[in-house]
């Protein structure tokens, strides 16, 4: 089965969800494609918190990345995405700037430095808003991420899952099998009721949300429209 995955680097629900998703893909088989989502360009800069639009200004220069070797070398997205998010939890964790060290990044995903270049062409900004519009069409306008989209015929999707800790074995087995049922069933858009608690990152302790006030990293909790 074909499976998308939108996911800003910003969004450690994304993050967790990924993992997840990860672990599944190949022990049912699924081609995974990561795609690009900008909780930024979604929401627009205005009325945000100052570590809010720090933080997804930052997030959206490394979704330009995402969305530049998208382009040209998909198989990339991935290993950029999870280089540039461990990175950035890695500065959070010592007081830094998330999401600064891209080039690192890439070097780390073993892709060209070259792409960086795409952080501050805003050019692409038009591409990342089409590949959110093609969230947006199966799932509805404005979904948030994770959004997961099943490539049944026709295409079907939601927002989540969201797990507190990243899955693995007989779980994450259970629970994709739980989400290929409910993503089939007309108007399910999420499997996050009630809500669960802001996600920890496992083994550094660190919770979204809710970091000390000038050091903080994840967005608003499910990085949904609320």
């Amino acid at each position: 089965m074909r499976v998308e995955l939108f996911v800003d680097p910003a969004c450690l629900w994304s993050w967790l969800t990924s993992r997840w998703l990860a672990e599944v893909a190949p022990k049912r088989n699924l081609e995974v494609r990561w795609r690009p989502y900008s909780l930024l360009l979604r929401d627009g800069p205005e009325g945000l918190q100052d570590w809010k639009a720090v933080l997804w200004e930052a997030s959206r220069r490394a979704v330009r990345v995402m969305q530049a070797l998208e382009s040209d070398n998909p198989d990339g997205v991935q290993r950029f995405y999870e280089a540039v998010v461990t990175s950035g939890v890695a500065d959070y964790q010592a007081g830094r700037p998330p999401f600064q060290d891209l080039e690192g990044a890439l070097a780390a995903a073993g892709l060209a430095s070259a792409y960086v270049a795409a952080a501050d062409d805003a050019a692409w900004d038009e591409r990342i808003h089409q590949s959110m519009a093609e969230a947006f069409a199966v799932v509805g306008e404005g979904v948030g991420t994770p959004t997961l989209v099943l490539h049944h015929d026709p295409p079907v999707g939601l927002l989540g899952p969201l797990v507190s800790a990243p899955l693995t074995g007989t779980e994450a087995l259970r629970l994709w099998e739980a989400v290929v049922a409910f993503a089939t069933v007309p108007g399910v858009v999420e499997l996050s009721r009630p809500r669960p608690p802001r996600p920890k990152v496992p083994g550094l302790g660190m919770v979204a949300g809710e970091p000390p006030a000038t050091r903080r990293l994840a967005a608003d909790p499910g990085c949904r429209l609320v």
